[in-house]
């Protein structure tokens, strides 16, 4: 089936499924936005509690992690060393010394990591993953530091369950602080009025973005537009920033270039507040770039973290160790998937198929065959939703990604990574490409056996799907990190059980 034009993304993204499953919040009309917005004291108890969390200082959390590390080690010395500790030259005195070099070893890793940013709380993953890390690299050190400056020994089994018992604990009290701090509704204000304007506005009044309550919006003339809620000049702002206590700004892609519109934002900036572009607000709001409202200036400034020397070395050796271990832990799963498909199916278990790599290099992509043979002899078609030529067996495989495990051979030959944009297709590239725009800017980077897009988005049936796909993409092309690839795998793996969507 030809790839057509006819889908296009809808510049209100409130129509798009991910966001009208939320249920929609009815907001008040222009005349009752204006006045002062509910205070602190009228907010509900699990916001006002939420809001008190948020305020709390570091080193709060800091002295929480240490305690919670310690015990961890504590317990873990109880379980597995005190009575052997003569035999192992472990005691007491030990145990303090782990708990010395285990303190600040916490605090660091905790603030290299993140953990303690507040904006940690405002997202389950985030919670897990830097928590992760956070306690990993601190036992690490922990272990370095007694083994190198204090001539003692850290036992791996309590390190172990220091580990465990801090993600058990810690998290789940982080995760207790986030259902409270998503309760806190923080005021939004907009400058001016762009093309993603009405997007956002909706969004937040819809309920569509937690987390944010929506103000208004100030623009040098008091013209209503529609259902945006116009409640100010930029004269004001600064006087409306304290009347409804605002928390974040977003200016309007065109009011950039107006000097009223900077002065005002920068206003804001003195007051404490965060101030972005509409661009940026979007991204970090729904996780992807809308490329019908960038232009090429936008990789200029973007910095994209995965053209980085040091991070494409660092990605590759974690990619390599993990594809060889990969292949030795899964390889009795292959061999029992590959007899399956040749005993219910027939012909080859193993599909191979030409894709398009980093920088436009072709490369040929192996995976479980999951659809009849010869699916493909009516010519090329997109995978639709109950696709005829899956097999039932190959339903199985794809609702549990265990159809993409012998891509772990690519990922190990430096063909792909564990984590990127999805290869596709030359000849759907090649469409492709000349509808969407930028979208040969995703093979800036090496494909991936999953990544950003796999885990927020389904299977791509059209054009429209591509485009989508693509934002989410270039999200994580500009934001590559560890944390961000740790998220993924754990979400991926969770496919195991819950199936893809």
């Amino acid at each position: 089936m030809p790839l057509t034009t006819q889908s296009t993304l809808p510049i209100d993204l409130t129509a798009d499924p991910m966001l009208a499953s939320k249920p929609r919040i009815d907001r008040p009309m222009l005349r009752d936005v204006f006045p002062a917005l509910p205070t602190t004291e009228a907010l509900p108890q699990q916001a006002l509690l939420g809001r008190y969390i948020l305020q709390l200082p570091r080193v709060t959390w800091m002295l929480l992690d240490t305690a919670i590390a310690f015990c961890g080690l504590l317990l873990g010395h109880r379980l597995f060393v005190w009575w052997d500790a003569h035999h192992l030259g472990l005691n007491e005195y030990s145990l303090l010394l782990a708990g010395v070099a285990l303190a600040p070893s916490v605090v660091l890793s905790g603030n290299i990591f993140g953990l303690y940013d507040s904006e940690t709380l405002w997202s389950r993953p985030r919670i897990i993953a830097r928590g992760m890390m956070t306690v990993i690299a601190a036992m690490a050190a922990a272990w370095l530091v007694m083994h190198l400056f204090m001539y003692s020994e850290l036992s791996r089994r309590s390190a172990a369950t220091g580990v465990i018992f801090y993600l058990l604990s810690a998290s789940a009290i982080r995760l207790i602080a986030h259902q409270l701090v998503k309760n806190v509704r923080r005021g939004l204000l907009v400058i001016g009025q762009g093309p993603l304007t009405g997007t956002i506005v909706r969004s937040v009044r819809r309920g569509s973005v937690p987390g944010y309550r929506l103000v208004g919006v100030v623009k040098a003339g008091m013209v209503y537009d529609g259902d945006i809620p116009v409640i100010g000049r930029v004269e004001e702002i600064e006087e409306i920033c304290r009347r409804h206590s605002i928390s974040e700004v977003v200016v309007a892609n065109e009011s950039t270039n107006e000097r009223e519109h900077i002065r005002a934002a920068l206003a804001c900036l003195r007051l404490g507040c965060r101030v972005t572009d509409e661009t940026t607000f979007f991204e970090s709001t729904y996780g992807e770039v809308p490329v019908t409202h960038i232009q090429p200036t936008w990789f200029l400034a973007a910095d994209l973290k995965a053209q980085r020397r040091e991070h494409a070395f660092a990605k590759r050796v974690f990619d390599a160790t993990l594809a060889a271990i990969g292949l030795v832990v899964a390889a009795p799963l292959m061999l029992l998937v590959a007899a399956i498909i040749r005993l219910r199916e027939g012909g080859p278990a193993i599909y191979a198929q030409t894709r398009v790599g980093q920088g436009g290099r072709r490369f040929t992509l192996y995976k479980f065959r999951t659809m009849i043979v010869d699916a493909e002899a009516d010519g090329m078609a997109w995978c639709q939703p109950n696709d005829p030529r899956i097999t039932p067996f190959g339903h199985f495989l794809r609702r549990s990604r265990i159809d993409e495990l012998p891509q772990l051979w690519n990922i190990l030959r430096g063909d792909m990574s564990i984590v990127g944009p999805r290869p596709e297709r030359p000849e759907f590239t090649e469409q492709l490409s000349q509808v969407i725009p930028f979208y040969d800017e995703r093979h800036l980077i090496k494909p991936g056996l999953t990544g950003w897009a796999q885990i927020n988005f389904s299977y791509g049936a059209s054009v429209s799907d591509a485009r989508r796909k693509l934002q989410l993409d270039l999200f994580y092309i500009k934001h590559a990190a560890f944390e961000l690839d740790l998220v993924i795998l754990l979400r991926t793996f969770g496919t195991f059980f819950l199936g893809s969507r």
